[in-house]
């Protein structure tokens, strides 16, 4: 013999509103429903409860995900860094932050020279009034101060990386 009650009273039993149970029974699949039809237009209350239980279990346990699907991401990952490691160590991958400094010192190192190359100049410049002569003169520094600007060595830090680099190539060469 079962328990049979109205929708309101097992929609109390959850501490639910009906109207959100009858919502929630509405979206479920037919053998899933909460409420199964009983005598008098009534509810079977057993029935009501293993379902009501088995609806909260799988909804919480929905976001759960499969220890084996887990662990291929996580495999996937470690092998990912691996790469990324393996790369950096053949000097096919730098990292950014060297990027920015070396190139900040380039640019650093390009700017005094060009501020530097109006100091250069004006002095020379001040007696002349031909502008084919003054033109030439301009022309002359500036690449004189380009050429400088190319042939100076690399930082400290940046020429070590690259020495290493070259002296492993080298080592290949030779095996």
């Amino acid at each position: 013999m079962s328990v049979e009650m109205t929708k309101k009273d097992l929609a109390s039993l959850t501490g639910y509103t009906y109207r959100r149970i009858y919502d929630i029974d509405r979206d479920l699949p037919s053998d899933k429903k909460l409420f199964v039809a009983g005598d008098g237009g009534k509810y079977d209350a057993a029935t009501f409860v293993q379902r009501w239980v088995d609806f909260k279990v799988n909804r919480e346990t929905e976001d759960i995900e499969d220890l084996d699907v887990v662990k291929a991401r996580h495999e996937a990952v470690k092998i990912e860094k691996t790469e990324l490691e393996v790369a950096r160590m053949r000097g096919a991958l730098i990292d950014v932050q060297d990027v920015k400094r070396l190139w900040g010192d380039i640019a650093n190192t390009v700017m005094q020279n060009m501020i530097h190359l109006a100091s250069k100049i004006a002095p020379m410049l001040r007696m002349m009034d031909n502008t084919e002569v003054i033109a030439n003169l301009i022309d002359t520094e500036v690449r004189k101060t380009l050429t400088d600007i190319a042939n100076t060595p690399l930082p400290s830090y940046a020429a070590d990386e690259s020495e290493t680099e070259e002296s492993e190539e080298e080592d290949d060469e030779e095996v």
